[in-house]
């Protein structure tokens, strides 16, 4: 849902005097709040606005505020297809205008075009200072963070879903949503609840798939409970299993769980007396005996979706 102008005037500009969206001193006329506003520029990195981007920098911060800042193009376009609400989009000055000197990319197009009401043009100066890294891509956008929980989950009958537990790498997170993109997988669970998939790390190795790959978090026996109502089997990649994985049934509404490649899974994922948990595992022929978590997500999800095609063309 894209902002309007003057909201995004009076969050940037706070008001003087009592004066809604004042610009300097002094009340501003502003009879016809209503039409559109000229562009804003924010050139200042003590506005107050900017500050506030900078603290959101600090995860902790950012989801006590209950904020998701994304950078780059593709990303905030993907958040955007997703339904999440922007508060602002802060791009350098000229990139928004109608008719850019610069070629602009789809993604680009489509965020200009589709989100016009929440643009804010900025300095050079103020990007480096709200961008996250070394380099700006661009374009940082403020969103409302979802809430996106197992009760949002909507799946086909034979839905396939991977479950992250206990991986704290951002980037690792990351790229484990990319695979379940490119695989097809119809959902990611993490677990536990205090798993960060928003991360500004996660995003960027994800390419946005953390926005365009249906997920929640939850705790370890929420998430069973979960998936034992909706009919789920539940597979657990193990490297003491003596089960390889193309030994194991894989097609139909499968729940696939893999750990962080130092721990694996330990004492997680265990069949009690409510949930049966099957273990299998990846083989391994040379010298080491784990895969990155990404790694194994992708070898997992192929695998499934390779003898659910099998399946179909019998």
């Amino acid at each position: 849902m894209a902002l309007s102008s003057r909201r995004i005037r009076d969050t940037i500009f706070p008001a003087r005097s009592g004066t809604p969206g004042c610009l300097g001193p002094g009340p501003r006329f502003d009879p016809f709040f209503f039409l559109p506003l000229p562009r804003l520029l924010l050139s200042s990195t003590s506005n107050p606005t900017v500050k506030h981007l900078v603290k959101m920098r600090d995860n902790r911060a950012r989801r006590r505020a209950g904020r998701v800042l994304v950078d780059g193009w593709r990303e905030t376009q993907r958040a955007i297809e997703a339904g999440l609400d922007p508060i602002g989009i802060y791009v350098v000055a000229g990139r928004g205008d109608a008719a850019p000197t610069h070629p602009q990319s789809d993604a680009e197009r489509f965020v200009t075009e589709s989100a016009a009401g929440a643009l804010v043009e900025v300095s050079p100066a103020v990007m480096q200072k709200i961008a996250y890294g070394q380099s700006e891509r661009g374009v940082v956008a403020e969103f409302a963070a979802p809430e996106w929980g197992l009760s949002e989950l909507q799946l086909p009958d034979a839905g396939l879903v991977l479950i992250l537990d206990q991986i704290e790498k951002p980037g690792n997170i990351g790229a484990a949503f990319r695979c379940a993109d490119a695989a097809g997988a119809d959902a990611v669970i993490l677990c536990p609840a205090a798993a960060d998939r928003f991360n500004p790390n996660a995003i960027r190795n994800s390419l946005g798939a953390v926005f365009s790959v249906p997920s929640a978090t939850a705790d370890e026996p929420h998430a069973k409970a979960w998936l034992a109502e909706h009919g789920y089997r539940i597979c657990a990649a193990r490297v003491e299993s003596s089960r390889p994985l193309w030994q194991a049934d894989l097609t139909g509404r499968l729940a696939m769980v893999i750990g962080s490649e130092a721990h694996g899974l330990g004492d997680h994922w265990q069949s009690d007396d409510d949930v049966t948990v099957d273990a299998i595992r990846i083989p391994m022929a040379g010298n080491v005996d784990s895969l990155n978590a990404s790694v194994s997500a992708a070898v997992l999800l192929y695998e499934a979706q390779r003898q659910r095609q099998a399946a179909r063309s019998n």
